[in-house]
């Protein structure tokens, strides 16, 4: 069990938490999941093959592997902004802005 430990601790070091999305971030759920699984006390009951699949997959994201397998032509969104613009406005600073106009 270590060996899967060690081997998502590899992972999440290279996977960083976005500080602007508070509470909706990919990398910390990532941390928090990992925590569940491997350091609950039931340690038995989990799945080495869902495991492996888990890590595989991951990993396969943090490598960029499909991106770079189909690389997009396009450099704007379907909404016609960019991704550094679209990073923005998924921000929780900006959605609690919203919120605030909204009101």
């Amino acid at each position: 069990m270590s060996t899967h430990y060690n081997r998502f601790l590899k992972l999440l070091e290279r996977w960083p938490v976005d500080p602007s999305k508070a509470g909706r971030d990919l990398g910390q759920y990532l941390r928090d999941q990992l925590q569940t699984i491997l350091g609950s006390s039931n340690i038995i009951a989990v799945n080495e093959e869902r495991l492996q699949r888990q890590h595989r997959a991951l990993e396969n994201i943090a490598n960029d592997v499909h991106r770079k397998a189909h690389p997009r032509v396009y450099t704007s969104t379907a909404t016609g902004l960019t991704g550094e613009q679209c990073r923005d406005i998924l921000s929780s600073e900006f959605l609690e802005y919203l919120k605030k106009e909204k009101e």
